[in-house]
């Protein structure tokens, strides 16, 4: 059999469904079930947040020590702020009177015990014996000198400035050292090969001090001086 699509009309899917139709249950009984599953949730949680509370450990009945000070701590200054400035500059003017009575008290017992010593500044007697005692130091009369000292007093020095060939030449170095304020003089003197040399010598010096500063002289004018002892 031939159908003729182009003069046939069309008939929707939903159209050729004739099968039985779905019953679909009212609006009113969906939202009856809707809140009915939301109360048996929240009862649920409610039930089971009830076991957790009691299964946790209780607490100690009574705050401790240092708790229950806080909380009459807090409690008293509570009250006087409740009561108003009055109470709080009375509170303050008692704790002010108590810290003065105090040092009243302490003040009158060292006035007591003052007065039972009968002086008024507190006594010291071993330095006041101390002051009227008599010391006798002993005065040291004269220098005294060990038996070192009076030898290394009685030695005397003197210097070499130069030791020359030719006895010229001596007597003006001596000029020269003379006139830098120096207690200069020349000497001859042989050595084992038989020749004559002429030392310049300053000095004797008996004063080590003095002895010094005709060296650093003789240094200063490019000498170098020899030291002997006589």
């Amino acid at each position: 059999m031939i159908h003729d699509f182009a003069t046939t009309p069309r008939v929707p899917a939903m159209v050729r469904d004739t099968g039985p139709a779905r019953r679909r249950p009212p609006a009113g009984r969906r939202w009856g079930w809707l809140i009915l599953a939301l109360l048996l949730g929240v009862s649920t949680v409610w039930k089971v947040s009830g076991l957790l509370l009691a299964a946790e450990p209780e607490a100690d009945a009574g705050p401790g020590d240092e708790a229950r000070r806080e909380y009459l701590q807090a409690a008293a200054s509570d009250e006087v702020l409740l009561a108003g400035p009055e109470a709080a500059q009375s509170a303050t003017t008692e704790a002010g009177d108590n810290s003065t009575s105090a040092d009243a008290q302490q003040l009158a017992r060292l006035e007591a015990a003052m007065q039972q010593t009968g002086s008024s500044t507190p006594a010291y007697g071993f330095y006041d014996s101390l002051q009227t005692s008599p010391w006798q130091v002993p005065v040291q009369r004269g220098v005294y000198y060990t038996e070192e000292d009076r030898k290394r007093a009685a030695r005397r020095y003197l210097l070499q400035a130069a030791s020359l060939r030719h006895p010229g030449e001596a007597r003006d170095l001596v000029n020269r050292l003379r006139k830098k304020g120096l207690a200069a003089s020349f000497a001859a003197a042989g050595d084992r090969y038989g020749s004559t040399w002429y030392r310049v010598n300053v000095g004797p010096f008996q004063n080590v001090s003095k002895m010094n500063k005709a060296e650093d002289t003789l240094v200063a004018m490019g000498m170098m001086p020899l030291k002997r002892r006589l």
